[in-house]
């Protein structure tokens, strides 16, 4: 089963150049990325006419819109992360076309899941073509150590390192080691609070406990 994840403009040029390059079959899925709040029908209209282009192809064609909050980076973001975990057999991702705000925050959703996403396809608006491409994989996984801490600190922020000692029963020296690297790479914050130190989880640090 093929899972086609796509921005969606006005127009539906790009998942038909999908469907053509890719094809499509009984029971596989189209997922359209539109924002929650849309005052254009324009955006509506493209996503009925893959509708009524996918019946005529095979009636068990899935196709949902999935919404996200363009004014939101980060809850766009994490939403997005979240659509290509649950999402089932192969995907197929086109990274062009919708609304611009959006983009971004798909290209690196896309940049997190290197595993789980099968191919990548940006539509040129210069030629019309359809190309795949390889995304770079840059996204470093942490070892078992560092998410503990992690997601002990996402679960109880804001926290101090004498609490994660005692929550998680390892020294504060190795605690604050942990967090020191953690800092270093931007998936922590640390708030001075009066005589504590206060510690968060930034959007990084999340985007790292979702990579497998």
């Amino acid at each position: 089963m093929k899972t086609y994840i796509s921005l969606s403009g006005f127009d539906t040029s790009q998942i038909i150049s999908l469907m053509v390059k890719y094809g499509i079959e009984g029971d596989d899925r189209i997922v359209l990325i539109r924002p929650e709040n849309e005052t254009d029908s324009r955006g509506e209209a493209t996503v009925q006419a893959v509708r009524d282009l996918s019946r005529q192809i095979d009636s068990s064609i899935k196709v949902e819109t999935h919404r996200v909050d363009h004014q939101n980076f980060e809850g766009m973001l994490l939403s997005l992360i979240d659509l290509i975990k649950k999402t089932e057999g192969e995907i197929i991702a086109n990274i062009s076309g919708g609304p611009r705000e959006i983009v971004l925050a798909f290209a690196i959703a896309c940049l997190s899941q290197p595993k789980r996403i099968r191919k990548t396809t940006n539509y040129s608006d210069v030629d019309r073509v359809m190309r795949e491409i390889h995304l770079p994989k840059i996204m470093q996984s942490l070892d078992g150590k560092s998410k503990t801490v992690l997601r002990d600190i996402l679960d109880n922020q804001p926290t101090t390192i004498t609490e994660i000692s005692a929550r998680l029963n390892i020294s504060e020296s190795t605690i604050s080691r942990q967090v020191g690297r953690l800092v270093d790479i931007d998936a922590l914050k640390v708030v001075p609070d009066g005589k504590k130190k206060q510690i968060q989880t930034t959007l990084t640090g999340k985007i790292f406990l979702l990579i497998d």
